[in-house]
C-alpha cells in the first residue's frame, strides 16, 4: 500500500538504456599535495567532452617516494555516445584532451 501512496504523489522519469557499450579509462595522476580532486573535476568538465559520462576518483597515493609535497590521484572516466560504438583511437583523442588540460592547467604529470 504504501508504494501505491509513493506512485501516486511522485513522477518518474526512465531513460533508454543505450545500445552501444560504455568504455573506461584510469589515470594516475602525480600532483603537488594541495591539488584537490574538485579542481581535477573542474579541469576536465571545462573541456566539454560530451561522451564523458563520469568522473571518480578511486585512489590517492602519498608517500616519500613520490617526492617532498606530492601526491598521486588516481581517476576513472567513463566514455559512452549513444549513436554508435567509441573507437579506440576517438577514446585516446578525448583521454589526450584530459591529461594536457591536467598538465596545463594543474601542473600533472601522468604517472605510468
Amino acid at each position: 500500500d504504501d508504494l501505491l501512496e509513493v506512485r501516486k504523489t511522485k513522477s518518474f522519469a526512465y531513460t533508454e538504456v543505450s545500445k552501444y557499450p560504455a568504455v573506461q579509462r584510469d589515470l594516475a595522476l602525480l600532483l603537488n599535495a594541495d591539488i584537490s580532486y574538485a579542481q581535477i573535476r573542474k579541469a576536465v568538465t571545462g573541456l566539454n567532452i560530451a561522451q564523458l559520462q563520469t568522473i571518480k576518483l578511486f585512489d590517492i597515493f602519498e608517500s616519500d617516494k613520490l617526492g617532498a609535497g606530492k601526491k598521486s590521484m588516481a581517476v576513472n572516466f567513463t566514455f559512452m555516445d549513444s549513436s554508435k560504438t567509441l573507437t579506440d583511437k576517438e577514446i585516446d583523442e578525448m583521454m589526450g584532451k584530459i591529461i594536457a588540460a591536467s598538465e596545463k592547467q594543474l601542473g600533472a604529470e601522468i604517472r605510468k
